[in-house]
């Protein structure tokens, strides 16, 4: 699942989302929805280090296991 931000006020989903909120949407879900076809929601890049705990990418391959 990818999360989109919506940029425009509707019924996503059978429920009501509020521009700006930001979403998870199967690949499937978002096709209508997101750019080219649809101008509903628009994809979000998230932050790097994010999906790794916090640790960029040289610091989580220096990290020591515990024992």
């Amino acid at each position: 699942m990818s999360k989109f931000k919506i940029r425009t006020g509707c019924e996503i989903a059978g429920q009501w989302r509020k521009s700006g909120e930001i979403i998870s949407l199967t690949a499937e879900q978002a096709r209508e929805l997101a750019p080219p076809f649809g101008d509903v929601v628009s994809p979000v890049n998230l932050e790097r280090g994010s999906s790794d705990a916090g640790f960029n990418r040289s610091k989580r391959r220096k990290r020591q296991v515990s024992q």
